[in-house]
């Protein structure tokens, strides 16, 4: 595939993710070696491109400190996040609960990410160019292992005021495809026994969630109709529990 065709893809949907290999002017490239991670940043920034994981001084920022490790998320260069600011912090945290939302029922549908996106795009506090990279990042957790346990560990350790608020962003994604699967559920059952709040009630909130968000909850098979806006409000009781997601 030609980085013409990779970048008419990002024009369109905002993200390529595929593995290295699949760029025909990376095929000659030995990625192995940190001269070869090197030249392939170089590849992609001279398209006016980047990735995640990224690549800083012949290494690749992930566990595995490799490119084939996992797929490559591929989009516009950009300015680089301040992660230290509150409100980035609460929107990767928003991005993080909701890949992992989107990953729990054991497919990604690309209609899951449609809704990470509309959900991020609706932080007004974001710039544009940050809703784009806090979504591309969203997009990349899609793609880690793992990010389930991580998202409890980090859960497990926030206030009780924090872990409420999370709970509330968690239910706000579970509804917004009209249908709870069960793996969403258990999901929000252990955020539930975290918050130390009782698991018997957890159906009949969502259904009040629901029901206060004008959104019809359906069976799986029953036709969706449009999706109606989901707000998902930023106070300060975040701010406790913000310094935790810096690594995202």
């Amino acid at each position: 595939m030609l980085l013409t065709e990779i970048k008419s893809q990002i024009q369109n949907e905002g993200y390529f993710v595929g593995t290295w290999d699949v760029i025909d002017e990376a095929i000659d490239i030995y990625i192995e070696t940190p001269s070869g991670i090197d030249e392939f940043k170089e590849l992609l920034s001279n398209s006016g491109l980047e990735c995640f994981p990224k690549i800083v001084n012949g290494t690749v920022a992930n566990i595995e400190k490799s490119l084939t490790a996992i797929p490559l998320v591929i989009f516009n260069k950009g300015i680089p996040l301040q992660k230290d600011k509150s409100e980035i912090k609460y929107a990767l945290l928003v991005g993080k609960i909701a890949a992992v939302m989107a990953k729990v029922d054991g497919e990604i549908v690309q209609e899951e990410v449609w809704q990470i996106r509309k959900d991020i795009y609706k932080l007004s506090f974001l710039s544009e160019s940050e809703k784009y990279r806090v979504f591309i990042r969203s997009v990349y957790a899609l793609q880690l292992k793992s990010s389930k346990e991580e998202l409890m560990e980090d859960f497990s350790i926030l206030s009780a005021k924090a872990k409420k608020q999370a709970l509330r962003i968690a239910q706000d994604i579970a509804i917004s495809d009209h249908y709870i699967d069960r793996n969403e559920i258990l999901l929000l059952s252990e955020l539930y026994r975290l918050s130390e709040l009782p698991t018997n009630t957890m159906t009949k909130d969502l259904r009040e969630h629901a029901k206060n968000k004008n959104v019809t909850l359906e069976g799986k098979n029953t036709p969706k109709q449009e999706e109606p806006e989901l707000v998902i409000e930023l106070d300060d009781s975040f701010e406790e529990m913000l310094s935790e997601f810096e690594n995202f």
